[in-house]
């Protein structure tokens, strides 16, 4: 759920088009209602049918405009993992599940990719429950990375990756494999340099 909450975000950012606009932003919409309903409570099958509706848009969405850096995180996140087990998942070998990789590199992301397009930043964390009223656009980073914060938190995400069990050891091992992912991070609203990358990491980590 949180996966197809960040697919939403970023197909906003960059690569838009009215079709995919259309999906993302009812997605969203259905998320910042619904999304910690369904997955705190397995019997509200309102808010379980609603995301799986929510899922459905976000896949017809990003499909038409690409998604971009935390998902070329995602990668290195999932596949380094050492130690950490989350649960609701079989406990007998390590695992980051994709959606839980992508998520926890999000906040640091967005409050990097904000100034290309804060306008569309800022109506995202609109769509999901945030308060935007008299927000300038130099408020934008902020408002989106606080309101997934806040989701992340009442659905019982990690802080960042450094909550799946990475440190300041692993950002060179963590940014050699991000920067494999260059067809997904040449999709930014802003040029990613290596540098960046590993910038980005040692924030989520933090």
């Amino acid at each position: 759920m949180e996966h197809s909450l960040n697919h939403c975000l970023i197909s906003r950012d960059h690569y838009t088009n009215p079709w995919s606009d259309i999906g993302c932003q009812a997605a969203l919409k259905f998320a910042g209602q619904y999304l910690q309903r369904a997955v705190n409570d397995a019997s509200d099958s309102e808010a379980r049918d609603q995301m799986m509706y929510a899922a459905t848009l976000a896949g017809i969405a990003f499909g038409n405009s690409g998604v971009h850096v935390p998902h070329g995180m995602a990668y290195s996140v999932a596949g380094l993992v050492r130690d950490y087990r989350a649960a609701g998942y079989p406990q007998d070998e390590p695992m980051v599940p994709y959606g839980m990789s992508v998520i926890v590199n999000a906040p640091s992301m967005f409050r990097f990719t904000a100034s290309a397009c804060p306008q569309r930043h800022s109506h995202g964390a609109h769509c999901l429950g945030a308060e935007v009223k008299g927000a300038t656009d130099e408020d934008a980073a902020e408002i989106l990375a606080g309101q997934l914060i806040k989701m992340m938190k009442a659905t019982g995400i990690p802080n960042g990756i450094g909550g799946v069990g990475y440190g300041e050891t692993d950002v060179e091992a963590l940014t050699k494999g991000a920067w494999a992912q260059q067809r997904l991070l040449s999709n930014s609203p802003r040029t990613i340099v290596q540098f960046r990358t590993t910038c980005a990491i040692c924030i989520a980590a933090g």
